[in-house]
């Protein structure tokens, strides 16, 4: 519209302001569909239980670790992924902090899934063993095992580092704080550990420390836990007994 021939300056201010809008919400829709391919890729590599980082992830490297090797595949096949690892200087996606933070997202939803579902069991079990990293630091799995509309569901739920706090104090404290936080403590019927004294002892180990729901609460063992470890630290053929 023109007032004596000339343009109206709110007009252009307007106009100006519903293209910058317009340009800033197709941006913020193409940073959620990067961020989506991210997303799948730190889930796909969870899925196959593979590691993310590289011995050397430089561009010059011939294999830069799972997590940057598969987006640079995707890449290849999806324009806008490659336009964004090309151009992007803020925000990549590729760095070991954002994959750090990718993975902590992803089990946080994954961990309110879990616990959505043991909201609706009626009862749990629980199987605790300690286990050692790459590092050789000791470790406690916490899963949980429980029967839904759709049959027998097992978690594995997280790893918790039990270095220096490996009593039977130490690892119930942690059993209970575990099954206190999921809403199952009054949902237990049943404790799944290995043959060691402090795990299955019914007098001063954790399974004796844990209430259940049952007056006597089944209790079972890693029978083929323990054939496994006995057979690893069995003599080997060459060796000589003393």
């Amino acid at each position: 519209m023109k007032i004596f021939g000339d343009t109206r300056i709110d007009l252009q201010l307007d106009e100006q302001r519903r293209s910058e809008t317009t340009m800033h919400n197709e941006k913020v829709k193409t940073d959620r569909e990067i961020l989506k391919r991210l997303i799948h890729c730190v889930i796909f590599l969870g899925k196959q239980e593979l590691p993310f980082r590289g011995h050397d992830e430089s561009r010059e490297s011939a294999n830069r670790g799972n997590y940057l090797e598969l987006l640079t595949f995707l890449a290849k096949y999806d324009p806008d992924l490659h336009y964004h690892l090309s151009t992007s200087k803020v925000f990549i996606g590729t760095s070991s902090q954002i994959q750090n933070d990718l993975i902590s997202a992803v089990a946080e939803v994954m961990g309110e899934i879990i616990k959505e579902e043991i909201s609706k069991a009626p009862f749990v079990a629980l199987v605790l063993d300690e286990t050692s990293d790459v590092s050789n630091a000791a470790q406690l799995s916490f899963v949980l095992r429980f029967v839904t509309d759709s049959g027998v569901k097992e978690r594995f739920v997280k790893f918790e580092d039990v270095t220096g706090k490996k009593r039977a104090e130490d690892a119930a404290a942690l059993a209970l704080g575990f099954l206190e936080e999921h809403g199952c403590m009054d949902k237990l019927v049943a404790q799944c550990y290995d043959g060691a004294a402090v795990m299955a002892s019914g007098l001063n180990g954790v399974q004796a420390k844990i209430p259940s729901r049952q007056p006597s609460p089944r209790q079972l063992r890693f029978y083929l836990h323990s054939t496994v470890l006995a057979h690893a630290k069995s003599p080997g053929p060459n060796s000589v007994l003393t």
